[in-house]
Parts: C-alpha cells; sequence; structure tokens
C-alpha cells in the first residue's frame, strides 16, 4: 500500500491511500449534508414544485378556502369529541 503525504490542518500527516479516499468521502458526505440542509431551508424544492405549472389566482384562492374549511371542519369535530368525552 502506498502512503500519501496530505496537509491538514497546518500540520503534515501520513495517510494510506484508503484513508485517504475515505477522508475524501467523508469529506463529500458532509458537503452534501450541508447543501441537503441549505435546500430545505431555503424551500427551493418546494417552489419548484409549485412553479412546475401555472395555478391562477382564483384557483389558488379556492384551494385556500378549501383549506380553511377543512380545517375549521377539523376543529369542530374535536370540539364535539371532547363535548361527548366530558358529557359521559
Amino acid at each position: 500500500m502506498a502512503t500519501v503525504y496530505v496537509k491538514q490542518l497546518n500540520r503534515s500527516q501520513y495517510l494510506t491511500q484508503e484513508e485517504y479516499k475515505e477522508a475524501e468521502h467523508a469529506q463529500f458526505e458532509e458537503a452534501l449534508k450541508r447543501f441537503k440542509k441549505e435546500v430545505l431551508k431555503e424551500n427551493i424544492v418546494k417552489d419548484y414544485r409549485d412553479r412546475m405549472y401555472y395555478v391562477s389566482k382564483s384557483e389558488k384562492e379556492k384551494a385556500k378556502k378549501k383549506a380553511g374549511r377543512r380545517k375549521q371542519l377539523k376543529q369542530m369535530y374535536k370540539e364535539r369529541r371532547l363535548e361527548d368525552y366530558y358529557d359521559i
């Protein structure tokens, strides 16, 4: 096995080729992890999916009303369940 001379953090260190490849792989994995985290934080994928096709303003409003109604019904059902639970 050949050794590779690598300079890390202002100090010299000898690594085998396998250790060097593992270190490179670990750096890549860290960079990929940071990239994914940044993409999630910036909502890039969500924006991309939202812009894949055009949605008119009226369709957006209808969807918003539908979601609000669904939320309202869910809250109403939850309150009914609680009332039934405590009336027993």
